[in-house]
């Protein structure tokens, strides 16, 4: 392919023997008395890395056919009632929770991603309004069911297993450049293993970085930003 790229895609074919133990190149196949005429007729484009056919394609759609529950993504068992507006969780989306404050974005968004992470999802936080401190005691109070003024000695207790969570929190707050976010967020994907990365929210990461109608160019590119890396990861 890298010598592919140097001579232009267009001016190469690959040329295929039709097995494994073929013949590795013209010389050989005259050799074996290959009709290498026809090996040549039968050659075809260089793939790009962004054009698939169905061919490429078949295997993943007749899985999916097969298997409807796992096409639907991680089911919430705490919050049953999103499960029919976003089908549950499946890698490579990216969703917009919107509203006025405080509505409960936070609560909902934390709660769901205790759901997921508890069912084995590697989750990964970007708090932007509250810091990790508050943010992990809201956390860990909807993981234990009860306020923390009443969890008294039954902290290290439950403490012990919130800790045993795939739970991960990035280390920014307030107005925050978003490649570096992205970078984060592709470290925790490669290292940690992370598949649902939750940021709340895009206002306050955005926060002082534009003027006007500015910053809501600055918001569209992060949402871009975001998707592509949805897709990528």
């Amino acid at each position: 392919r890298q010598f592919a790229h140097k001579l232009g895609l267009q001016r190469c074919f690959l040329v295929g023997s039709g097995n494994g133990s073929g013949p590795k190149d013209a010389n050989e196949a005259l050799l074996q008395q290959r009709d290498l005429f026809a090996m040549i007729e039968r050659a075809r484009p260089v793939p790009h890395e962004r054009i698939v056919t169905f061919a490429d394609l078949r295997a993943d759609v007749q899985r999916e056919l097969a298997n409807p529950v796992q096409v639907r993504g991680l089911q919430s068992q705490t919050l049953p009632g999103l499960n029919r507006l976003l089908k549950g969780h499946r890698r490579g989306e990216l969703t917009i929770f919107s509203g006025p404050t405080g509505v409960g974005k936070t609560t909902v968004l934390s709660q769901l991603s205790l759901d997921y992470c508890m069912q084995g999802a590697n989750t990964l936080w970007g708090s932007f309004e509250l810091n990790n401190v508050r943010m992990a005691k809201v956390m860990l109070s909807q993981f234990a069911g009860i306020g923390l003024d009443a969890m008294g000695e039954r902290f290290d207790q439950v403490a012990d297993q919130f800790e045993q969570l795939p739970l991960y929190f990035l280390r920014f707050f307030g107005s925050s450049d978003v490649d570096q976010v992205i970078h984060a967020m592709e470290y925790a994907a490669y290292v940690y293993d992370v598949a649902h990365v939750v940021l709340d929210n895009l206002q306050f990461m955005t926060s002082g970085q534009g003027r006007g109608y500015e910053r809501f160019e600055i918001m569209d590119r992060a949402i871009e930003k975001f998707r592509a890396f949805a897709t990528e990861h």
